[in-house]
């Protein structure tokens, strides 16, 4: 066993954290412009491309996770280790739900013809139930973070070594 995630662990880890903040802020910035205007095709397309992004970096983290060699157990009581797996699966779980209903607002509205340029303005999305699935599984998915986020710093402080295992400069 390891001390430290793998590099490619590590660099997926990072990606993936810095594609959510992206996408969460490119989506609140969409629906806020204009559904004409050149900024929010420029902006839509990003977040689409992003979301697409995101799943198959995803997949390379479990597939990378899994084909690594595991980690040192944190010395941490049972069922605190179990919080922290619940919230690792939910992470991944809410993500891809995400992505999925990303994925049938697409192929269920005439947003891929939007984003071809086929249409002059954005359409209206809001009263489709996975656009209303995706922007709440959004909120859940940031506040998992701030769960994940608020346990590493916690643990760092009770106990330390914790940021090392995933931030590269910290040995």
């Amino acid at each position: 066993m390891k001390a430290r995630w793998s590099n490619a662990s590590v660099v997926l880890h990072w990606l993936s954290a810095a594609l959510i903040v992206g996408l969460a802020a490119a989506g609140f910035v969409m629906v806020d412009l204009p559904s004409g205007s050149d900024s929010r095709l420029l902006v839509s397309r990003m977040h689409s491309l992003g979301g697409a992004t995101l799943m198959l970096l995803t997949i390379a983290r479990l597939v990378v996770r899994r084909r690594s060699p595991r980690v040192e157990p944190l010395p941490l009581p049972d069922l605190h280790r179990r919080g922290i797996g619940v919230i690792h699966a939910l992470l991944y779980l809410v993500t891809f739900a995400i992505g999925l209903s990303g994925f049938v607002t697409g192929a269920t509205s005439a947003w891929p013809s939007y984003l071809r340029g086929g249409l002059a303005a954005a359409p209206e999305l809001a009263p489709l139930a996975s656009r209303q699935a995706h922007e709440v599984m959004v909120f859940a998915l940031l506040g998992l973070v701030a769960l994940h986020v608020g346990g590493v710093l916690l643990q760092q402080v009770r106990r330390g070594g914790i940021a090392q295992r995933m931030v590269p400069f910290l040995k």
